[in-house]
């Protein structure tokens, strides 16, 4: 204990930083948690009056939009410029190489299918009789919102929603976790906690119990694209493709309460556990290969950049 108060106690003197890491980075994670969810989401209520409907649907977006820029991304540059002096020491911009990118989105494509077969296993997982009305419940309420956000009847409404819930959340959800809370907590606990932590904090800020742990696994990803290559243009780009492969898979074949993996859909019957799994498994050492040669490329960016700066 001692070891690691001298060890985040050095980091946080050769950083220059204002206020301790740790302790900074948990305070902005629940100033930021509450600007958003609590004001934010109170205003977009008010816009609303309470209920979304399809009537006030294009309201409700607006709002959501404006939330994200004004409670979380304006802040988050507050913040960052408070605790570090110069924004530029926690927003890098590399540009990253074609391979680089192409591995990323390519190992970003895969986790999507390795969480498709996550959830058809967890939808099969047996509940408590008295459970199952309440879980139901709630998972409905989570989807029946999504459906309302997302869904789009046109062309020029897709662009909307894409801009709402892919562009604007890409931007601001990186800078805030990828810059300034996976900076703060990499100076406390060095690079490999610090992305493991905040992609983990990323995936619980979402609030959706029923895809906790393909959002944990999606966030330790991002933050993973970041501490290899050192730029947040990645994480971003990665991020924005997720959300709008959502987005525009929603707008060409509609929603469905259906855990078949996509890859799956229309199969006769549908596919056999042991299908699935092995299916999974594929997927897994396809992605365990990309990771590998990204990690080969990204290795001269990596240490050139400054790997050691918060080694743990």
């Amino acid at each position: 204990m001692n070891d690691m108060i001298e060890n985040e106690a050095g980091m946080f003197q050769s950083q220059q930083t204002k206020y301790s890491p740790s302790a900074f980075a948990f305070a902005a994670l629940g100033i930021l948690f509450a600007l958003y969810q609590f004001v934010g989401g109170g205003i977009t209520l008010l816009f609303v009056d309470g209920v979304i409907t399809k009537d006030n649907v294009t309201a409700a977006r607006l709002a959501t939009m404006l939330s994200q820029i004004v409670f979380l991304l304006v802040p988050t540059i507050y913040l960052a410029k408070r605790q570090h002096g110069r924004i530029s020491e926690v927003f890098r911009w590399r540009i990253p190489s074609f391979l680089e990118s192409f591995l990323a989105v390519a190992g970003m494509v895969v986790m999507m299918q390795l969480s498709e077969t996550y959830l058809y296993f967890q939808s099969k997982i047996p509940l408590p009789e008295q459970l199952v009305p309440i879980i139901n419940a709630l998972k409905q309420a989570i989807e029946e919102a999504f459906k309302v956000l997302i869904v789009a009847q046109s062309v020029p409404e897709l662009l909307f929603v894409t801009v709402v819930a892919a562009l604007t959340p890409a931007i601001c959800e990186e800078l805030m976790f990828r810059g300034l809370i996976q900076k703060n907590f990499s100076l406390a606990y060095g690079s490999k906690k610090g992305f493991l932590l905040a992609g983990a904090i990323f995936g619980i800020y979402h609030l959706n119990p029923f895809w906790l742990v393909p959002l944990v696994s999606l966030g330790i990803y991002f933050s993973f694209l970041q501490y290899r290559s050192k730029t947040l243009l990645l994480p971003i780009a990665v991020h924005f493709i997720n959300n709008a492969a959502a987005t525009v898979g929603v707008f060409l074949y509609g929603t469905t309460d259906e855990t078949t993996p996509t890859i799956f859909l229309g199969t006769e019957g549908g596919p056999s556990d042991s299908i699935v799994l092995g299916t999974g498994v594929l997927f897994a050492i396809i992605f365990f290969l990309i990771i590998v040669q990204y990690i080969k490329v990204t290795d001269s960016v990596h240490y050139e950049q400054g790997e050691n700066d918060y080694a743990a």
